[in-house]
């Protein structure tokens, strides 16, 4: 195994866990694990892999509900009152 760290890269929008500082969090890779630091505060770990059938869950995951129909119909030109006729006619 390689025990020289890799190249070390800002993540863009990435929030330090401790100091919450953004744009401020590096990642690396030394030995096979991923870490991470942050330059601002010092803070270091390192990430757990994830298994490879393990998806992240976003916020449209999960049991999707139809949404409740109130549906109308739409009337563009309302029907005209009938008049009645008058008698004599």
């Amino acid at each position: 195994m390689n025990s020289q760290p890799g190249p070390k890269r800002f993540i863009a929008g990435a929030v330090c866990p401790r100091c919450g500082a953004q744009d401020r969090v590096r990642i690396f890779s030394i030995g096979g694990a991923t870490h991470r630091d942050c330059v601002a505060c010092g803070f270091s770990d390192v990430l757990e892999e994830a298994p490879a059938d393990a998806l992240p869950q976003g916020r449209l995951d999960g049991p999707r509900k139809p949404a409740p129909s109130k549906a109308q119909p739409l009337l563009f030109h309302p029907p005209k009152a009938k008049r009645k006729k008058p008698d004599g006619a």
